[in-house]
């Protein structure tokens, strides 16, 4: 009689602990199931979203072959960053050189051309980083001038400009940058430099002011 009583008690005591251990058991794979999702190149945005992160105006000064001349290229850029890692901007810069004249109402041998800018940053947070960009827009060039109509037979042409970059963080709103690109330039008609003419290597730098 003890003995079956004892053996039904251990049976109780076994079906307990087994209905006990059963959520647990049911549960582990939920547990599995809310594992992260692999890591992916647009895990970055696609979670976050597209926000604007920043922003920034910068002055530049370059050198550049152009119409067989060496040529300096002050210019202005602005524009926003998005997720730091990118920036849509615009970019405007004068082309001079040692024959430039803009007096008594004559000018000549002087332009200018800008358009849309695009840019990737890479570690932007860090000192020292790079960028990746390219401008894509077009511009006119006074070869010839006109004294007495204050007139200039202009050439336009189009522009497709990509470069590197390094950039240095100097303080909080203040970066410095210096790069070299291309400029490949498509030539319109009339008198002036030809495209092969205005393609050339280009050398730039000059300070970034912003909230970055």
């Amino acid at each position: 009689m003890k003995l079956a009583t004892i053996s039904v008690a251990l049976s109780l005591l076994i079906s307990a602990a087994a209905l006990a251990q059963t959520p647990a058991a049911i549960a582990a794979p939920s547990s599995t199931a809310s594992q992260a999702e692999p890591e992916t190149l647009t895990a970055g945005v696609s979670s976050g979203g597209t926000r604007i992160s920043g922003w920034f105006l910068a002055p530049t000064v370059g050198t550049t072959i152009f119409g067989d001349r060496l040529n300096y290229t002050p210019g202005l850029r602005g524009g926003i960053y998005l997720n730091k890692r990118f920036a849509i901007g615009v970019t405007a810069q004068a082309l001079v050189n040692s024959t430039t004249k803009v007096e008594n109402d004559q000018v000549q041998n002087c332009g200018s051309y800008g358009g849309l800018l695009l840019q990737y940053l890479w570690r932007s947070d860090q000192l020292v980083h790079g960028t990746l960009e390219t401008t894509i827009g077009d511009g006119r060039f006074c070869a010839v001038g006109s004294a007495d109509a204050g007139a200039c037979a202009t050439k336009e042409f189009l522009v497709f400009e990509p470069a590197a970059t390094i950039e240095l963080n100097i303080a909080k709103h203040v970066r410095l940058s210096s790069g070299v690109g291309y400029r490949f330039a498509v030539a319109g008609s009339g008198d002036g430099p030809s495209s092969r003419d205005m393609s050339s290597l280009l050398v730039r730098s000059g300070l970034i002011f912003g909230s970055f």
